[in-house]
């Protein structure tokens, strides 16, 4: 028999595809409810069709039920979806989302209409730290609306969880055991709901949800990729075959494997109490605890290009053949542990005035702390190995393949060869609170004209804590000059691990690393640490973790004021609804940092840096602001019965990343002449954007439809760094001066030039959006597709080695998704693809302006259930079931500078209601 649903539609859509917009207030207060029967995925996308041609703006969805059936582990997974909305993976998981080529921090994320806290140093939402099973619907917002909390250029995304009042007595949950075919294990997850009402008037919801997840990640990667650095002392440079005018060599190679134990807790408890009629009140706590324990060993190779014995460079001047001669080898282990916490905690009352006029009132506290307990999210060793090594590239996919064997006389594998090189211990605690108050009014007399005001406060405070040992390179090394610490290591502490049969299989050209016998040793840095402490002479206060200065604090208070109106008439005896509207909103911001302000240059060689004398560091605030006005309209035209027309019009914002806003200045360079440092700038406007919409939708029975949409955007003070020219507490350049050697009046003020973030570049994008759903008659079979297509006139030059500046995250992507619904029988399979796109300006985990560019990536998810009864059913889920690999490059395709594997993913599980 088919599973019923029962549940409560409320003016938004409910599964994927292109929805309208919902009414004004969506986000701001409750709506009136109507009961319907759902009676599996046809009903639902049939439903979903009803609402969308009712609605106003552009938005998509997805329901609780969609989010169950797909081979989901988080939000992002089931986001990837819907049109335009592409994801970024961590670990085989979806954690960050783009839509329509805007990149995660230019994406609002909201939780019941209060905004999200982020444990990120900037504004991006990691969707990986909330269970799928415990929420009821996500709405995502591409159109602006002047009721929605401004901030999402590329979409709003409103993450929706269950009210008791609307689903009644109800219990609920699931067990599942899922696997990770290449870690080998099989970890649970269970997740249970309780909804209780009494008398109609008092209802009280609990859910809960734990995940634990077992993972592998094999990865090999080139932290950065050298533009024309120093070969003069190469001995052998074959560089014939460059038709370019630049060479390009690796910084660091590595390979590594990591395993991963991710443990999700999350919980919810809702109160609501509705004495009339005309009011309800509604309290709301959310919880959840993220943990990631990770353990890894990596073998990495550091280029010391002019040094090298021999280098052969391609057409592109890109290096594939390298010979290092003498150096070393290194090897990590690391242990860290990262762990978020969120809670988030509103009261919301809603009240009907009149039967015309209704106020919804809301408070709500959030906050999201990073390692609240001083987790060290870095917590490495790296012992080092003599030894002659090379270089070069091999396979389809073009990844660098070490070529020296590591059985090879002196053998790589001999452990009484290693000495300790680094030991590395950071805390990295990201807090971000944020306070919201606000209040909306609707006045709806049945007329032609509806009106929709309010006004809201938000008071965020994000604080970056960074602490850490504070050691140099050569610090750990027990043979430098110092003279105390061992030789060597103990032997019997480390053990040789070689790569197995799978490493990297997934990509041409692994066997050739394999057949090197390669590995890693593994061993405990914990323990490396205590032993180098515990020999003679070694400062006890050597791993001391201290507070850093690139720690600060940013304060946020925005005041916003909107009104909106909707108007529904007729054009040319067709229906029209027209909507128009603005938001007034007013930011003031509060920076403070840490620094020690310079007070004196001291000249001591024209080649060399002057001397620096710095005060005590202290604490200082710089303060800045900005006011914006953001109208929105748009007009929904009833073409005939079945097919309508809109177009949308508006100005957004995205405001500038909080850790670019820090007032902190670092001193980088004091050569005579040569006066240079970086800093943040608070005084960072936001990124401003002109939207426009356009689309087109035929409804051709029930549930199939057919859409096309067209989007444009002209965005403004897009953050690039720029150089500025500065003096500090009135410092003299005694270079400068008469006598150099002293200060003297003739000395001038020291100009320095400070490398900061400004506003500074301006880009237009738009795309296609196309979408469909058909239902096969009565056999039971269907089919979900959409496509998106984003342009940019802010391309990437790859050829252009001084271009810093081009819009992050766009690329094109589609789905199609089958379905199989008849009797107790559902079955989905899901295509997701993503073309190539460039992901940023840097590589990994050095400083560069260089790119990094991802591959294009496919991949197919699959679930089943079966109805044993009206109330239980048993599924199974795959995720990445081809195994497909992640891959990025640098500027060229052979200029690797990540590829990883984690394998599919599969579970099985029963669920429940009653």
């Amino acid at each position: 028999m088919r599973n019923h649903y029962t549940f409560k539609i409320k003016p938004i859509a409910i599964a994927i595809g292109i929805a309208g917009g919902s009414s004004t207030t969506v986000l701001a207060q409750n709506n009136s409810l109507e009961e319907v029967v759902v009676t599996g995925i046809r009903a639902s996308l049939q439903q979903a069709v009803d609402i969308k041609r009712e609605a106003n703006g552009v938005v998509d969805a997805i329901s609780a039920e969609d989010i169950g059936k797909f081979p989901d582990t988080n939000l992002a997974e089931s986001l990837q979806r819907i049109t335009g909305v592409s994801i970024d993976r961590s670990g085989g998981e979806g954690r960050q989302v783009s839509v329509r080529g805007m990149g995660p921090s230019f994406n609002l994320v909201l939780l019941n209409g209060r905004q999200m806290p982020s444990k990120e140093s900037g504004r991006a939402f990691n969707f990986d730290e909330v269970a799928a099973e415990m929420v009821s619907g996500v709405e995502v917002y591409k159109t602006s609306s002047a009721a929605v909390q401004s901030g999402g250029i590329g979409a709003t995304i409103n993450i929706k969880t269950a009210r008791p009042l609307d689903i009644g007595d109800k219990m609920a949950g699931s067990v599942k055991l899922s696997s990770d075919l290449d870690a080998g294990g099989t970890t649970p997850q269970a997740s249970g709901l309780f909804s209780k009402n009494l008398d109609d008037s008092f209802g009280i919801l609990l859910a809960a949800s734990y995940q634990q997840r077992e993972s592998q990640e094999d990865q090999l990667r080139v932290t950065k990729w050298n533009v024309d650095p120093d070969v003069s002392g190469v001995a052998n440079f074959d560089n014939s075959a460059n038709t370019n005018n630049h060479i390009f060599v690796p910084q660091q190679s590595a390979f590594n494997r990591r395993q991963d134990t991710r443990t999700r807790i999350n919980g919810n408890l809702v109160l609501q109490y509705a004495p009339s009629d005309t009011l309800t009140a509604t309290a709301d706590l959310q919880y959840s605890d993220f943990k990631i324990d990770r353990y890894a060993e990596e073998l990495a190779l550091w280029f010391s290009q002019n040094t090298a014995q021999s280098i052969v460079t391609d057409k592109n001047g890109t290096v594939v053949a390298y010979d290092q001669g003498a150096s070393t080898i290194d090897f990590f282990t690391k242990a860290p542990t990262s762990r978020t916490v969120n809670t988030s905690a509103s009261l919301n009352v809603d009240w009907a005035i009149t039967d015309a006029a209704k106020l919804s009132v809301e408070h709500s506290a959030s906050t999201s702390e990073s390692n609240p307990d001083g987790e060290y999210n870095i917590n490495q060793s790296d012992v080092q190995i003599a030894q002659n090594w090379g270089f070069a590239v091999s396979g389809d996919l073009a990844f660098p393949v070490f070529n020296s064997d590591a059985t090879a006389t002196p053998s790589v594998q001999d452990p009484s060869r290693l000495r300790t090189w680094v030991n590395e211990l950071y805390s990295n605690n990201y807090k971000d609170e944020i306070n919201q108050t606000r209040a909306d009014f609707t006045f709806d007399d049945g007329g032609s004209t509806t009106l929709a005001a309010g006004v809201m406060f938000t008071d965020q405070t994000k604080t970056i804590s960074n602490i850490s040992n504070n050691l140099s390179w050569d610090d750990f090394a027990w043979d430098t000059a110092s003279g105390y610490g061992q030789q060597d290591v103990n032997d019997a502490d480390y053990t040789w691990v070689a790569l197995d049969s799978g490493f990297m299989d997934q990509f041409s050209g692994s066997a050739d690393l394999r057949a090197l016998n390669l590995g890693n040793y593994s061993f405990d840095p914990n323990a490396v640490r205590a032993a180098w402490l515990a020999d003679a002479g070694a400062p006890a206060d050597h791993f001391e973790p201290t507070f850093q200065n690139s720690s600060f604090i940013i304060n946020e208070k925005t005041t916003a004021a909107y009104f909106e109106l909707t108007t529904a008439t007729d054009f040319a005896g067709k229906d029209l609804t027209l909507v128009a509207g603005a938001r007034y909103e007013s930011t003031a911001i509060d920076s403070t940092g840490v620094e020690a302000s310079l007070t004196l240059l001291t000249f001591t060689d024209p080649e060399e840096n002057m001397t620096t004398t710095f005060s005590a560091e202290d604490f200082f605030t710089a303060s800045a602001g900005y006011d914006v006005l953001l109208p929105n309209m748009s007009a929904k035209l009833a073409l005939n019965d079945d097919m309508v027309v809109r177009v949308a019009a508006s100005r957004s914002l995205t405001r500038p990343s909080l850790d670019k806003m820090t007032p902190v200045r670092t001193i980088a360079t004091t050569r005579p002449g040569l006066l240079a440092g970086s800093a943040g700038s608070p005084d960072l406007k936001p990124f401003i954007a002109d939207n426009f919409d356009l689309s087109l939708e035929w409804y051709l029975n029930e549930v199939d439809y057919i859409s096309a949409g067209f989007f444009l955007k002209n965005v403004n003070n897009f953050i690039v760094d720029g150089v500025l020219t500065e003096t500090i507490n009135g410092v003299t350049d005694p270079s400068t001066g008469t006598d150099p050697e002293g200060p003297d009046a003739a000395d001038q003020l020291a100009e320095f030039e400070i490398t900061r973030p400004v506003n500074g570049e301006d880009a237009q994008l738009h795309g296609f959006e196309l979408a469909g759903q058909h239902a096969f008659g009565d056999t039971g079979f269907g089919t979900i597709a959409n496509l998106t297509l984003v342009y940019t006139d802010s391309d990437y030059n790859v050829d252009d080695v001084k271009q810093t500046f081009a819009v992050t995250g766009l690329s094109h992507s589609a789905n199609l998704v089958g379905y199989y619904e008849k009797g107790p029988f559902q079955a989905r399979i899901a295509y997701n693809w993503r073309d190539e796109f460039l992901q940023r300006f840097g590589q990994t985990s050095q400083a560069t302006t260089e790119p990094t560019i991802v591959d294009a990536y496919s991949q197919i998810d699959l679930s089943a259930s079966y109805d044993i009864s009206d109330n239980v059913s048993v599924f199974m889920e795959g995720i990445n079931i081809t195994d497909q690999g992640n891959r990025s490059h640098g500027r060229y395709a052979n200029q690797l500078v990540e590829a990883t594997t984690s394998g599919p993913r599969y579970a099985v599980g029963v669920r429940a209601q009653f």
